[in-house]
């Protein structure tokens, strides 16, 4: 009977004489500070969640990835897990890692040699990775673009990310320039990607480029269906069933920039090339008094971004006035320069009749390319303007006899006339008659002109007072009529914002319009309270839905458009504090 329970014993006691083992090594013993390496537990049976706390005194751990094995041989099916651990050691030196519990069991402790960070990078031909850097100019200018370039060398197997260099005291924007190909390097058979940045120093001196880091994971040979077993960990950014942890950094690169030269014009602009155009002009050369004209003036340069540029403006043309708009930015890149583009628009108005002269329009920049100054220019050009409102006659002097009453006119030419039939023997009777009654027609005279004055006077300021425009009671004739002119070109330039269905620009050139007409109109609050009319109120409305609630631009600008064709509806008066009441910002604002 005893000997039966020894049996069932020896039966129960099996399994665990066969208990899974586990098993810790390393991919490689020997790393540099800044490297990564990975522990590998491995277990024939299922595999526990093991401690990492006691790795963290020495190790930054990284992340984590499993995967499983089966091998059929010989009539036996043998499985394997295993558990991979990316750790990068926190200091250099011989550190230990400690024995771990995996699910009650326990590994061995293990020695790995950190050495110290590699200077400036790190990585060598037979490693899995390793990068080179470049500079194309090594003492640029002040603001002059070169050109920084990383080259990754990876064998087959390998992939990572790769961080972003930094500059002290440069600015490094990346180009659309990435080149994949093949080299062979002491027999080694590496993939190469090549990478660019535009390189921009922000002051004289030397500065230093830290290179990129590489961070990655090497296939492990001999077991591709490991990237099937664990999709969840590829989301995460975890690959599984990888064999090692790879990096590398790339060595610095240093750059002397240099200040700008002496002779250089202002603004300094260091480039390869500057182009200055202005386009809008008419092909006849002809314009119109009071209607603007609109031109666009464009700075482009090879090796420098838009924002570097500086604004495109006008200089100023007598017999015109100049509106401008709000300036374009652009940058692009030919994989080794960058392309900036800087544009703007302007409304030229005329003012009168005759030849508008537009100057010349110059840009200095300095050639890099063959290290001197240069100038981009616009050539000066000419329009001819007709169709000036003409002033009205300026009035005639009033008459001496318009004396005022109580004071006896000058003697009039016909008075005079008559002395010669005195002095002619004369009947003095009738010459003393014929002065009187002429006295007396001349004071009436007099009388009716002081009247005719009077009235006049009082009229004016009530005439005047309903003007928007008016300020002194008196309107200058030709104030009068570049005050017209400027309102229709704002009119003018309204209409053609609607037109083109842009509700940003319709809203502003409106509200320029209405100013100039009504100075305390501030913005489509007070316009709208300014108004009166109820399709302009309607059409002002929609506008701003447009803008602010995202409904029909095209739609609201068409109606913008037809309702204030034929001008601004005004009200009497201006409702006192309008939009105001409230004491909150304006609704829509502009």
């Amino acid at each position: 009977m005893m000997r039966c329970w020894w049996l069932v014993l020896l039966v129960l006691l099996a399994p665990l004489a066969q208990a899974a083992s586990v098993h810790a090594f390393l991919d490689r013993n020997h790393v540099s500070l800044g490297d990564t390496v990975t522990l590998n537990i491995q277990s024939d049976g299922p595999l526990g969640t093991p401690d990492l706390a006691p790795l963290q005194q020495d190790f930054q751990v990284l992340g984590t990835s499993s995967s499983s094995n089966v091998q059929i041989g010989n009539g036996r099916t043998v499985r394997t897990q295993q558990l991979g651990i990316a750790l990068k050691p926190l200091h250099a030196g011989t550190l230990t890692i400690p024995s771990l519990d995996v699910g009650g069991v326990r590994t061995s402790p293990l020695t790995l040699q950190v050495g110290a960070a590699a200077s400036g990078g790190s990585g060598k031909t037979g490693d899995p990775v390793f990068m080179q850097t470049s500079v194309l100019s090594s003492s640029p200018y002040v603001g002059q673009q070169t050109v920084y370039t990383v080259r990754v060398f990876y064998l087959p197997g390998v992939n990572g990310s790769l961080s972003e260099p930094t500059a002290d005291g440069a600015r490094l924007v990346k180009l659309d320039r990435d080149h994949s190909y093949m080299v062979d390097r002491d027999g080694y058979a590496y993939r190469v990607r090549e990478y660019a940045w535009a390189l921009i120093p922000q002051r004289a001196g030397a500065i230093t480029i830290q290179g990129p880091t590489f961070q990655g994971q090497q296939l492990t040979a001999g077991n591709p269906g490991a990237w099937l077993n664990n999709p969840n960990a590829l989301l995460n950014g975890q690959v599984p069933g990888l064999g090692a942890q790879v990096g590398a950094i790339a060595p610095a690169a240093h750059i002397d920039a240099r200040a700008a030269p002496a002779n250089a014009g202002q603004p300094w602009l260091p480039a390869q090339d500057v182009q200055l155009t202005l386009s809008g002009l008419p092909s006849d050369g002809k314009a119109k008094a009071g209607v603007p004209v609109t031109v666009t003036l464009s700075i482009s340069a090879s090796g420098q971004p838009a924002d570097a540029l500086p604004e495109p403006e006008l200089p100023a043309i007598a017999g015109a006035r100049v509106y401008p708009d709000q300036i374009r930015d652009s940058t692009d890149d030919s994989g080794q320069w960058l392309q900036g583009t800087r544009t703007r628009s302007f409304a030229i108005v005329p003012q009168r009749d005759g030849r508008l002269a537009l100057p010349a329009i110059t840009l200095n920049w300095w050639d890099v390319a063959h290290d001197r100054a240069a100038q981009a220019s616009v050539p000066a050009s000419s329009l001819q303007v007709s169709g000036a409102v003409p002033a009205p006659a300026s009035a005639a002097p009033p008459p001496a006899s318009s004396a005022s009453p109580g004071q006896p006119s000058a003697p009039a030419a016909s008075t005079i006339a008559g002395a010669p039939a005195l002095a002619h023997g004369g009947n003095p009777q009738t010459f003393w008659r014929n002065a009187a009654l002429l006295s007396v027609a001349l004071w009436l005279l007099a009388i009716v002109v002081a009247a005719v004055w009077w009235w006049v006077r009082r009229k004016a300021p009530a005439r005047h007072a309903d003007d928007p425009g008016h300020e002194s009671g008196r309107v200058a004739p030709e104030t009068a009529t570049h005050a017209a002119a400027d309102t229709k070109a704002l009119q003018a330039r309204a209409l053609a914002a609607a037109q083109a269905g842009d509700t940003a620009a319709c809203e502003h050139a409106l509200l320029a319009w209405a100013r100039a007409i009504r100075p305390d109109v501030s913005n489509a609050t007070s316009l709208r309270a300014a108004l009166s009319a109820p399709e302009q109120l309607e059409a002002l409305d929609a506008l701003q839905r447009a803008r602010w609630q995202g409904c029909d631009g095209a739609a609201a600008c068409a109606a913008i458009a037809r309702a204030f064709a034929k001008g601004l509806a005004w009200r009497a008066k201006l409702k006192p504090d309008a939009g105001d009441a409230s004491g909150l910002p304006p609704l829509y604002p502009s």
